[in-house]
């Protein structure tokens, strides 16, 4: 009898048992599926986070282009560099963009136009007002002198007038002064103490 009671309690145990333990592993399952659910969502999220910002970025990169682009052009500008045509009777111009306009610059695009030669330097440039007109004084070293003095004076008119107009254009004044290493500009065909406004043919 002994035998049988404890073979039912076995029995009864074993059944318990397994079925707590058939029990156990839905319980398992509906963790894991809910934590697989969970990791899901989050990834999503974290995706369309991540989308959300390359847009960000995106539109960020295009309003900066747009910015730069209207920065340009603000700071850009046009002058108009002056040189004398072939039969020395008037005066040819391009337009030349920049965004820096300096006296060496306009120098330069003298240069590079032919209108004077490349040893000819701005030692110095200074916009003032001279009665209520905006001035220009312009330096520049002996090299321009010099070349003009090698000219003749039709050519010498048309170098001046050159020089005159496109820094007159660069800086928007009214009327330069041009000197030489601090001093009147003189040459052998004319002399020029004063201030000068745009030359005309």
């Amino acid at each position: 009898m002994r035998k049988r009671h404890s073979i039912m309690v076995i029995f009864v145990v074993c059944m318990l048992v397994l079925a707590g333990c058939g029990k156990s592993e839905p319980e398992e399952t509906k963790e894991e599926k809910n934590q697989t659910e969970a990791l899901e969502i989050e990834n999503q999220e974290d995706n369309e986070e991540q989308i959300g910002k390359e847009d960000d970025t995106e539109d960020s990169k295009a309003q900066g282009s747009e910015s730069e682009q209207q920065e340009t052009a603000v700071s850009s500008k046009t002058v108009t560099i002056y040189s004398p045509n072939e039969m020395a009777d008037g005066f040819v111009t391009e337009d030349v963009q920049t965004t820096d306009v300096t006296e060496s610059w306009v120098v330069e695009q003298l240069i590079a136009q032919g209108v004077i030669p490349g040893n000819v330097q701005a030692l110095s440039c200074a916009e003032t007002q001279e009665d209520g007109v905006k001035s220009l004084n312009l330096d520049l070293n002996q090299a321009f002198a010099d070349f003009l003095q090698s000219l003749g004076s039709t050519g010498e008119y048309m170098v001046v007038g050159s020089v005159c107009n496109t820094f007159l254009d660069a800086y928007d004044c009214n009327q330069v002064q041009i000197t030489v290493e601090g001093n009147a500009l003189a040459t052998g065909h004319a002399e020029y103490p004063g201030y000068m406004s745009q030359f005309d043919l």
